[in-house]
Protein backbone atom coordinates (compact mmCIF):
# COMPACT_ATOMS: atom_id res chain seq x y z
CA UNK A 1 0.00 0.00 0.00
CA UNK A 2 2.81 2.40 0.93
CA UNK A 3 4.54 1.68 -2.39
CA UNK A 4 1.36 2.47 -4.31
CA UNK A 5 0.89 5.72 -2.39
CA UNK A 6 4.51 6.76 -3.02
CA UNK A 7 4.17 5.91 -6.71
CA UNK A 8 0.98 7.94 -7.02
CA UNK A 9 2.58 10.84 -5.13
CA UNK A 10 5.59 10.75 -7.45
CA UNK A 11 3.38 10.69 -10.55
CA UNK A 12 1.36 13.65 -9.27
CA UNK A 13 4.54 15.58 -8.50
CA UNK A 14 5.97 14.91 -11.96
CA UNK A 15 2.70 15.93 -13.58
CA UNK A 16 2.64 19.16 -11.58
CA UNK A 17 6.32 19.83 -12.32
CA UNK A 18 5.73 19.26 -16.05
CA UNK A 19 2.80 21.67 -15.98
CA UNK A 20 4.99 24.38 -14.40
CA UNK A 21 7.75 23.81 -16.97
CA UNK A 22 5.19 24.01 -19.79
CA UNK A 23 3.96 27.34 -18.50
CA UNK A 24 7.51 28.68 -18.28
CA UNK A 25 8.24 27.23 -21.72
CA UNK A 26 5.28 29.04 -23.25
CA UNK A 27 6.44 32.39 -21.86
CA UNK A 28 10.13 32.17 -22.79
CA UNK A 29 11.03 33.68 -26.20
CA UNK A 30 12.43 31.19 -28.71
CA UNK A 31 15.47 31.58 -30.88
CA UNK A 32 16.17 29.97 -34.25
CA UNK A 33 17.67 26.96 -32.55
CA UNK A 34 17.14 23.26 -33.25
CA UNK A 35 17.73 20.80 -30.43
CA UNK A 36 18.41 17.23 -31.59
CA UNK A 37 17.82 14.08 -29.57
CA UNK A 38 18.48 10.48 -30.59
CA UNK A 39 19.17 7.06 -29.10
CA UNK A 40 22.00 6.15 -29.36
CA UNK A 41 23.39 9.68 -29.45
CA UNK A 42 24.38 11.26 -32.79
CA UNK A 43 22.62 8.57 -34.79
CA UNK A 44 19.66 7.59 -36.94
CA UNK A 45 17.27 10.10 -38.54
CA UNK A 46 18.20 13.05 -36.27
CA UNK A 47 21.90 12.71 -37.14
CA UNK A 48 21.19 12.47 -40.88
CA UNK A 49 18.97 15.56 -40.76
CA UNK A 50 21.55 17.37 -38.62
CA UNK A 51 24.26 16.62 -41.21
CA UNK A 52 22.08 17.97 -44.00
CA UNK A 53 21.17 21.20 -42.20
CA UNK A 54 24.75 21.69 -41.03
CA UNK A 55 25.99 21.37 -44.62
CA UNK A 56 23.68 24.18 -45.73
CA UNK A 57 25.42 26.74 -43.48
CA UNK A 58 22.13 28.24 -42.37
CA UNK A 59 21.59 30.67 -39.48
CA UNK A 60 19.99 27.94 -37.39
CA UNK A 61 21.87 27.15 -34.20
CA UNK A 62 22.17 23.37 -33.82
CA UNK A 63 22.57 21.71 -30.41
CA UNK A 64 22.33 18.16 -29.06
CA UNK A 65 20.87 16.62 -25.92
CA UNK A 66 23.18 13.80 -24.77
CA UNK A 67 23.80 11.45 -21.86
CA UNK A 68 27.56 12.00 -21.98
CA UNK A 69 29.47 14.90 -23.51
CA UNK A 70 31.75 13.82 -26.37
CA UNK A 71 34.61 16.30 -26.47
CA UNK A 72 35.71 15.23 -29.96
CA UNK A 73 32.32 16.19 -31.43
CA UNK A 74 32.40 19.84 -32.49
CA UNK A 75 28.80 20.79 -31.72
CA UNK A 76 27.18 22.32 -28.62
CA UNK A 77 26.07 19.45 -26.33
CA UNK A 78 24.04 19.51 -23.14
CA UNK A 79 23.60 16.63 -20.73
CA UNK A 80 20.09 15.40 -20.22
CA UNK A 81 18.54 15.98 -16.80
CA UNK A 82 20.59 19.13 -16.21
CA UNK A 83 19.53 22.77 -16.00
CA UNK A 84 21.73 23.56 -19.01
CA UNK A 85 19.87 21.10 -21.19
CA UNK A 86 16.50 22.30 -19.87
CA UNK A 87 17.38 25.89 -20.72
CA UNK A 88 18.39 24.94 -24.28
CA UNK A 89 15.12 23.05 -24.65
CA UNK A 90 13.14 26.09 -23.47
CA UNK A 91 14.98 28.38 -25.90
CA UNK A 92 14.65 26.10 -28.94
CA UNK A 93 12.04 26.87 -31.57
CA UNK A 94 12.54 23.38 -33.07
CA UNK A 95 12.82 19.93 -31.49
CA UNK A 96 14.01 16.98 -33.60
CA UNK A 97 13.78 13.58 -31.92
CA UNK A 98 13.88 9.88 -32.76
CA UNK A 99 11.83 8.77 -29.75
CA UNK A 100 9.24 11.47 -29.24
CA UNK A 101 9.17 11.93 -25.46
CA UNK A 102 8.97 15.67 -24.68
CA UNK A 103 5.89 16.24 -22.49
CA UNK A 104 6.96 19.80 -21.57
CA UNK A 105 6.85 20.92 -25.20
CA UNK A 106 4.34 23.67 -26.00
CA UNK A 107 2.60 24.59 -29.24
CA UNK A 108 4.93 27.50 -29.93
CA UNK A 109 7.69 24.96 -30.51
CA UNK A 110 7.92 22.97 -33.73
CA UNK A 111 8.13 19.29 -32.85
CA UNK A 112 9.68 17.12 -35.58
CA UNK A 113 9.25 13.45 -34.74
CA UNK A 114 11.50 11.59 -37.17
CA UNK A 115 11.13 8.35 -35.19
CA UNK A 116 13.46 5.37 -35.78
CA UNK A 117 11.82 3.16 -38.37
CA UNK A 118 8.57 2.22 -40.05
CA UNK A 119 6.37 -0.33 -38.24
CA UNK A 120 6.19 -4.01 -39.07
CA UNK A 121 5.72 -5.15 -35.46
CA UNK A 122 2.79 -3.93 -33.41
CA UNK A 123 3.80 -1.04 -31.18
CA UNK A 124 2.24 1.69 -29.12
CA UNK A 125 -1.55 1.87 -29.28
CA UNK A 126 -1.70 -0.97 -31.82
CA UNK A 127 0.04 -3.27 -29.34
CA UNK A 128 -1.71 -2.15 -26.15
CA UNK A 129 -4.66 0.23 -26.03
CA UNK A 130 -3.87 1.06 -22.41
CA UNK A 131 -0.32 2.19 -23.17
CA UNK A 132 0.64 5.72 -22.16
CA UNK A 133 2.02 7.28 -25.33
CA UNK A 134 4.97 9.66 -24.87
CA UNK A 135 3.35 12.12 -27.28
CA UNK A 136 0.03 12.66 -28.96
CA UNK A 137 0.21 16.08 -30.58
CA UNK A 138 -2.09 17.23 -33.35
CA UNK A 139 -1.34 20.96 -33.68
CA UNK A 140 0.08 22.61 -36.78
CA UNK A 141 3.59 22.69 -35.29
CA UNK A 142 3.79 18.91 -35.01
CA UNK A 143 5.34 16.73 -37.74
CA UNK A 144 5.72 12.96 -37.90
CA UNK A 145 7.32 11.47 -41.01
CA UNK A 146 6.59 8.32 -43.01
CA UNK A 147 7.90 6.61 -46.13
CA UNK A 148 4.59 5.96 -47.89
CA UNK A 149 0.82 6.32 -47.52
CA UNK A 150 0.58 2.79 -46.14
CA UNK A 151 3.24 3.56 -43.56
CA UNK A 152 1.52 6.82 -42.67
CA UNK A 153 -1.64 4.88 -41.86
CA UNK A 154 0.31 2.27 -39.90
CA UNK A 155 1.96 4.98 -37.80
CA UNK A 156 -1.39 6.66 -37.22
CA UNK A 157 -2.73 3.36 -35.85
CA UNK A 158 0.32 2.77 -33.64
CA UNK A 159 0.37 6.27 -32.16
CA UNK A 160 -3.37 6.96 -32.18
CA UNK A 161 -2.29 9.93 -34.27
CA UNK A 162 -4.03 12.32 -36.63
CA UNK A 163 -2.84 11.11 -40.04
CA UNK A 164 -2.95 14.69 -41.33
CA UNK A 165 0.10 15.45 -39.15
CA UNK A 166 2.08 12.60 -40.74
CA UNK A 167 4.03 13.56 -43.85
CA UNK A 168 5.46 11.29 -46.54
CA UNK A 169 9.04 12.52 -46.92
CA UNK A 170 11.11 9.37 -46.59
CA UNK A 171 13.58 8.88 -43.75
CA UNK A 172 16.70 11.08 -43.71
CA UNK A 173 18.90 8.18 -42.65
CA UNK A 174 18.10 6.34 -45.89
CA UNK A 175 19.85 9.04 -47.92
CA UNK A 176 23.07 7.30 -46.84
CA UNK A 177 22.12 4.11 -48.69
CA UNK A 178 22.63 5.85 -52.02
CA UNK A 179 26.26 6.76 -51.28
CA UNK A 180 27.39 3.19 -51.95
CA UNK A 181 30.15 1.47 -50.01
CA UNK A 182 32.49 4.18 -48.76
CA UNK A 183 36.17 3.47 -48.19
CA UNK A 184 36.03 5.31 -44.85
CA UNK A 185 33.46 2.85 -43.51
CA UNK A 186 35.57 -0.14 -44.52
CA UNK A 187 38.56 1.41 -42.77
CA UNK A 188 36.61 2.03 -39.57
CA UNK A 189 35.40 -1.58 -39.53
CA UNK A 190 38.87 -2.84 -40.51
CA UNK A 191 37.53 -4.68 -43.56
CA UNK A 192 39.67 -5.50 -46.59
CA UNK A 193 37.08 -5.93 -49.38
CA UNK A 194 39.61 -7.74 -51.58
CA UNK A 195 39.44 -10.72 -49.18
CA UNK A 196 35.74 -11.37 -49.72
CA UNK A 197 33.32 -12.10 -52.53
CA UNK A 198 30.29 -10.97 -50.53
CA UNK A 199 29.46 -9.12 -47.34
CA UNK A 200 26.31 -10.11 -45.47
CA UNK A 201 24.69 -8.54 -42.41
CA UNK A 202 22.66 -10.15 -39.63
CA UNK A 203 20.53 -7.48 -37.93
CA UNK A 204 17.82 -9.01 -35.69
CA UNK A 205 15.14 -7.19 -33.76
CA UNK A 206 15.57 -6.71 -30.02
CA UNK A 207 13.34 -9.16 -28.18
CA UNK A 208 13.48 -7.50 -24.75
CA UNK A 209 12.59 -9.68 -21.76
CA UNK A 210 10.27 -12.02 -23.64
CA UNK A 211 13.10 -14.10 -25.05
CA UNK A 212 15.66 -15.13 -22.46
CA UNK A 213 17.81 -18.15 -21.82
CA UNK A 214 19.07 -18.39 -18.24
CA UNK A 215 18.56 -14.65 -17.94
CA UNK A 216 20.52 -13.91 -21.11
CA UNK A 217 19.32 -12.69 -24.50
CA UNK A 218 19.80 -15.31 -27.21
CA UNK A 219 19.97 -13.64 -30.63
CA UNK A 220 23.68 -14.49 -30.83
CA UNK A 221 22.80 -17.96 -32.23
CA UNK A 222 20.90 -16.37 -35.13
CA UNK A 223 17.67 -17.41 -33.38
CA UNK A 224 18.13 -20.91 -34.79
CA UNK A 225 17.90 -23.71 -32.19
CA UNK A 226 20.26 -25.94 -34.21
CA UNK A 227 22.73 -23.20 -35.20
CA UNK A 228 26.29 -24.54 -35.53
CA UNK A 229 28.92 -21.82 -35.44
CA UNK A 230 31.68 -24.09 -36.75
CA UNK A 231 29.66 -25.21 -39.77
CA UNK A 232 28.63 -21.61 -40.42
CA UNK A 233 32.24 -20.47 -40.30
CA UNK A 234 33.23 -23.18 -42.79
CA UNK A 235 30.38 -22.14 -45.09
CA UNK A 236 31.53 -18.50 -44.99
CA UNK A 237 35.14 -19.48 -45.75
CA UNK A 238 34.15 -21.78 -48.62
CA UNK A 239 32.10 -19.00 -50.26
CA UNK A 240 34.46 -16.13 -49.48
CA UNK A 241 31.85 -14.33 -47.36
CA UNK A 242 32.23 -11.91 -44.45
CA UNK A 243 29.30 -11.85 -42.04
CA UNK A 244 28.71 -8.62 -40.15
CA UNK A 245 26.53 -8.88 -37.06
CA UNK A 246 24.77 -5.99 -35.33
CA UNK A 247 23.08 -6.82 -32.05
CA UNK A 248 21.39 -4.65 -29.48
CA UNK A 249 24.00 -3.23 -27.12
CA UNK A 250 22.69 -5.43 -24.27
CA UNK A 251 23.60 -8.53 -26.29
CA UNK A 252 27.07 -7.44 -27.39
CA UNK A 253 29.05 -8.78 -24.44
CA UNK A 254 27.79 -12.35 -24.74
CA UNK A 255 27.95 -12.27 -28.54
CA UNK A 256 31.57 -11.08 -28.46
CA UNK A 257 32.59 -14.12 -26.43
CA UNK A 258 30.51 -16.45 -28.62
CA UNK A 259 32.04 -15.27 -31.91
CA UNK A 260 35.60 -14.54 -30.70
CA UNK A 261 37.19 -17.35 -32.74
CA UNK A 262 35.03 -16.95 -35.85
CA UNK A 263 37.37 -15.49 -38.44
CA UNK A 264 34.71 -14.60 -41.04
CA UNK A 265 32.27 -13.08 -38.54
CA UNK A 266 32.71 -9.50 -37.37
CA UNK A 267 30.58 -7.89 -34.71
CA UNK A 268 29.66 -4.24 -35.17
CA UNK A 269 30.03 -2.70 -31.73
CA UNK A 270 27.78 0.18 -30.68
CA UNK A 271 30.77 1.92 -29.12
CA UNK A 272 32.69 1.81 -32.42
CA UNK A 273 29.75 3.39 -34.24
CA UNK A 274 29.36 6.17 -31.69
CA UNK A 275 33.07 6.94 -31.52
CA UNK A 276 33.12 7.43 -35.29
CA UNK A 277 29.70 9.15 -35.52
CA UNK A 278 28.27 6.55 -37.88
CA UNK A 279 25.40 4.07 -37.69
CA UNK A 280 24.19 0.95 -39.45
CA UNK A 281 22.91 3.03 -42.38
CA UNK A 282 26.44 4.13 -43.22
CA UNK A 283 27.36 0.45 -43.42
CA UNK A 284 24.42 -0.99 -45.38
CA UNK A 285 25.75 0.30 -48.69
CA UNK A 286 28.54 -2.29 -48.33
CA UNK A 287 26.13 -5.16 -47.64
CA UNK A 288 25.17 -7.63 -50.38
CA UNK A 289 22.62 -9.69 -48.40
CA UNK A 290 20.59 -8.79 -45.32
CA UNK A 291 19.57 -11.42 -42.77
CA UNK A 292 16.95 -10.42 -40.23
CA UNK A 293 13.89 -11.73 -38.43
CA UNK A 294 11.20 -9.18 -37.56
CA UNK A 295 13.26 -6.00 -37.68
CA UNK A 296 11.87 -3.30 -39.95
CA UNK A 297 15.43 -2.54 -41.09
CA UNK A 298 14.58 -4.55 -44.22
CA UNK A 299 12.11 -1.84 -45.32
CA UNK A 300 15.11 0.45 -45.72
CA UNK A 301 17.33 -2.21 -47.27
CA UNK A 302 14.71 -2.73 -49.99
CA UNK A 303 15.91 0.55 -51.50
CA UNK A 304 19.13 -1.25 -52.49
CA UNK A 305 17.26 -4.10 -54.26
CA UNK A 306 19.47 -6.81 -52.75
CA UNK A 307 18.50 -10.23 -51.31
CA UNK A 308 16.94 -10.53 -47.85
CA UNK A 309 16.57 -13.69 -45.74
CA UNK A 310 14.11 -13.90 -42.85
CA UNK A 311 14.84 -16.19 -39.90
CA UNK A 312 11.43 -17.05 -38.42
CA UNK A 313 11.96 -20.09 -36.20
CA UNK A 314 9.62 -18.57 -33.59
CA UNK A 315 7.11 -16.87 -35.89
CA UNK A 316 3.90 -18.12 -34.26
CA UNK A 317 5.19 -17.40 -30.77
CA UNK A 318 6.31 -13.92 -31.78
CA UNK A 319 3.00 -13.22 -33.52
CA UNK A 320 1.13 -14.22 -30.38
CA UNK A 321 3.33 -12.29 -27.93
CA UNK A 322 4.00 -9.13 -29.96
CA UNK A 323 1.99 -9.22 -33.16
CA UNK A 324 2.37 -7.34 -36.45
CA UNK A 325 0.84 -4.17 -37.81
CA UNK A 326 1.17 -5.54 -41.33
CA UNK A 327 -0.38 -8.90 -42.09
CA UNK A 328 -0.11 -11.39 -43.62
CA UNK A 329 3.53 -11.49 -42.55
CA UNK A 330 4.39 -13.84 -45.42
CA UNK A 331 3.32 -11.22 -47.99
CA UNK A 332 5.14 -8.28 -46.41
CA UNK A 333 8.48 -10.12 -46.10
CA UNK A 334 9.90 -10.49 -49.64
CA UNK A 335 12.45 -13.21 -49.20
CA UNK A 336 12.83 -16.84 -48.08
CA UNK A 337 11.67 -17.65 -44.54
CA UNK A 338 13.81 -20.21 -42.73
CA UNK A 339 13.21 -22.07 -39.48
CA UNK A 340 16.33 -24.22 -39.11
CA UNK A 341 20.04 -24.07 -39.81
CA UNK A 342 19.97 -26.32 -42.89
CA UNK A 343 17.29 -24.20 -44.56
CA UNK A 344 19.25 -21.07 -43.67
CA UNK A 345 22.46 -22.26 -45.34
CA UNK A 346 20.52 -23.41 -48.41
CA UNK A 347 18.75 -20.09 -48.87
CA UNK A 348 21.92 -18.14 -48.16
CA UNK A 349 23.71 -20.06 -50.91
CA UNK A 350 20.91 -19.28 -53.39
CA UNK A 351 21.06 -15.60 -52.47
CA UNK A 352 24.84 -15.52 -52.90
CA UNK A 353 24.65 -17.14 -56.32
CA UNK A 354 21.67 -15.12 -57.58
CA UNK A 355 21.25 -11.44 -56.52
CA UNK A 356 17.87 -11.42 -58.32
CA UNK A 357 16.47 -14.12 -56.02
CA UNK A 358 13.01 -12.88 -54.86
CA UNK A 359 13.54 -9.64 -56.79
CA UNK A 360 9.98 -9.44 -58.09
CA UNK A 361 8.57 -9.76 -54.56
CA UNK A 362 11.05 -7.16 -53.28
CA UNK A 363 9.96 -4.67 -55.92
CA UNK A 364 6.29 -5.09 -55.00
CA UNK A 365 6.89 -4.41 -51.30
CA UNK A 366 9.38 -1.64 -51.99
CA UNK A 367 6.74 0.21 -54.01
CA UNK A 368 4.29 -0.13 -51.11
CA UNK A 369 6.57 0.97 -48.29
CA UNK A 370 8.96 3.41 -50.02
CA UNK A 371 7.23 6.04 -52.14
CA UNK A 372 10.51 7.86 -52.73
CA UNK A 373 13.54 5.91 -53.90
CA UNK A 374 16.24 8.58 -53.84
CA UNK A 375 18.64 10.43 -51.55
CA UNK A 376 16.42 13.49 -51.07
CA UNK A 377 14.55 12.63 -47.85
CA UNK A 378 16.52 15.12 -45.73
CA UNK A 379 15.97 17.78 -48.34
CA UNK A 380 12.21 17.15 -48.47
CA UNK A 381 11.93 17.30 -44.69
CA UNK A 382 14.00 20.48 -44.53
CA UNK A 383 11.83 22.18 -47.13
CA UNK A 384 8.66 21.06 -45.34
CA UNK A 385 9.65 22.30 -41.88
CA UNK A 386 12.62 24.66 -41.91
CA UNK A 387 13.10 26.39 -45.25
CA UNK A 388 12.10 30.07 -45.41
CA UNK A 389 11.36 30.06 -41.66
CA UNK A 390 14.42 32.01 -40.54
Amino acid sequence: MLKAILKLTKEKFLSFFTLIIKLINYLIPKRNQIIFDSSPEFSDNPKALYDYISSKKTEYRLVWAVDEIQEEVDVPQYKRSTLGRLWQFLRSRYIVTSHGSHPARTKNQVFVNVWHGMPLKAMGYAENRDVALPFNFDDENYYLIATSTIMRNALAACFNQDARRIFVTGQPRNDKLFKGCQERILEILKIDPARYNKIILFAPTFRSADYREDGQLISYNFNLPDFDINDFQEFLKDHGVLCLVKFHRLEEEKATAYFKDAENIKLINTGTLQENLIDIYDIMGCVDILITDYSSVYFDFLLLDRPIIFIVSDLEEYREKRGFVLEPFEFWTPGPKVKNFKEFLGELEKSIENPEYYQEERNVINDLVNYYKDDKSSERLYKLVFEDKL
